[in-house]
């Protein structure tokens, strides 16, 4: 059976968030004894970098749970299942629950998959969809050190699943058995990467001071709160943006527990009558030209869908003259010129959000095309060249990534800037001095210069870790 090579992590981040009962809501979850006695309010996050020829990934997961050791008690982090789409975040996080943990020293977690649902190429370069038989569903995997949480301040575990050892493929059977790595940390002692936290939804509620979006993933709402640290794009305030639009939240866990929004953008566009358009965000994964040269259309694969467009494993998009192309607040500050992306810098591969009019089954007539972060994950092929912030290296590409496919890309040239973030133990300096073959996982924009040379302009940069062994007697993931 040949992995699915390079699907290289998904992390899942705990975090005691004193202060976030007040803004979301949560509730007590799981026993509480004599030597756990008080809660601690807390999150529960998702994060990854995909494997290089994984278009989308969707896993629902059914159970969290910590345990306070041999005959102690355990605690549940999951209310319901949760089914999030790994694919698209990179190193971002993904708030998924908020629920409260008891004080205590929790020496291990165990996490329970119920399905997942992978679209991928094939070694003959084909797109396709297919539902993973879960062979070994719960993995059980020791916390070192040991997670002590005694509602003094808040808290983060991380759960690094590594997807290129948890899927695998024969002929056309897709099998997934959870691979992970555990972190624990005080939030107040992370850097600032491993504190930040993203949601793309409908706008619930928004005011001068907050904005609460219920992410179009796990269908949580979450609250962020708005001050003069948040960015909009120009043009953008917060009373522009309406009740039931699209955006996209990129935020921070803070050290008093709630959740600063840093940068919001919206996602979709409103028609003629005043309404949303439908839309999606996904990878292109195909591209229509007309005699001229000109892409008129192109066919993507979904991993998020707006409105009512249909939920099919492909979109055809609709190019027009009155379609326009935008480029994210956080990807200008990474580096993208405002002005760059085009119909005619559109090419497969590259990641986007489109909203418009729904047609027929599987169509969308595109009002608007943003350019979207995509994660894509590799080897240095050299030292990164250059000084902090503005870093230039090139990623060695796994010869089944989908820009080997679709563009013929061994290699990726990528750029930082003072706005790249690094995390999982990253910091500039120690990625300067990285050496070749080094894996990381890049989490940016992708265009093409000037020169025709692709180029992703780096937002995170994380390095990639081994998953741990299981503890005896818990399904295995290796």
């Amino acid at each position: 059976m040949s992995t699915i090579k390079r699907m290289q992590k998904r992390v899942l981040n705990v975090m005691g968030m004193a202060g976030l009962c007040a803004l979301l809501g949560c509730s007590s979850s799981g026993p509480t004894t004599s030597t756990m006695s008080s809660a601690t309010p807390m999150v529960v996050t998702v994060s990854d970098a995909p494997l290089g020829n994984i278009l989308s990934a969707k896993v629902t997961i059914s159970a969290i749970g910590l345990s306070t050791g041999s005959g102690g008690s355990t605690v549940s982090l999951v209310t319901q299942p949760v089914t999030v789409e790994l694919s698209s975040l990179g190193a971002v996080q993904e708030p998924i629950e908020i629920t409260n943990l008891a004080s205590g020293t929790y020496n291990s977690a165990t996490v329970t998959v119920s399905s997942a649902q992978v679209t991928y190429i094939s070694s003959t370069g084909q797109v396709t969809m297919a539902t993973a038989t879960l062979s070994q569903p719960t993995i059980t995997v020791a916390l070192a050190p040991a997670l002590n949480v005694s509602g003094q301040g808040e808290v983060q575990l991380r759960l690094a699943f590594n997807l290129a050892q948890s899927f695998s493929v024969s002929g056309s059977t897709v099998t997934f058995t959870p691979a992970i790595n555990t972190a624990a940390a005080q939030v107040s002692a992370e850097n600032s990467s491993d504190r930040e936290v993203e949601v793309s939804g409908q706008v619930i509620s928004v005011s001068s001071s907050s904005i609460t979006v219920q992410s179009g993933d796990s269908g949580k709402q979450f609250s962020f709160t708005i001050n003069g640290s948040t960015r909009f794009p120009n043009g953008v305030t917060a009373s522009s943006i309406q009740t039931g639009s699209i955006v996209q939240v990129q935020g921070q866990t803070q050290t008093d527990g709630s959740l600063l929004a840093l940068i919001i953008t919206p996602e979709s566009t409103e028609n003629s009558s005043g309404q949303q358009e439908d839309g999606a965000k996904g990878i292109i994964v195909s591209v229509t030209k007309n005699s001229s040269g000109a892409v008129t259309a192109f066919t993507m694969v979904p991993r998020e869908y707006f409105g009512t467009a249909s939920s099919s494993a492909s979109l055809n998009v609709a190019l027009s003259s009155s379609t326009t192309y935008g480029i994210p607040e956080d990807a200008q500050q990474s580096g993208v010129v405002s002005t760059a992306f085009t119909a005619a810098e559109i090419f497969p591969g590259q990641s986007v959000v489109v909203t418009g009019a729904a047609g027929s089954s599987g169509t969308l007539n595109a009002q608007q095309v943003m350019l979207a972060a995509e994660s894509i994950p590799g080897t240095l092929v050299a030292t990164p060249q250059g000084s902090s912030p503005d870093f230039t290296f090139a990623l060695t590409l796994a010869s089944s990534s989908y820009l080997t496919t679709y563009d013929s890309l061994a290699s990726l040239n990528v750029s930082t800037s003072q706005a790249t973030e690094y995390g999982n133990g990253l910091s500039a300096s120690s990625f300067a001095v990285l050496a070749a073959g080094a894996s990381v996982e890049t989490h940016g924009y992708l265009l093409q210069n000037s020169g025709g040379n692709f180029v992703l302009y780096a937002s995170e940069i994380a390095q990639v870790e081994s998953p741990e062994s299981p503890e005896s007697g818990s399904g295995g993931g290796n």
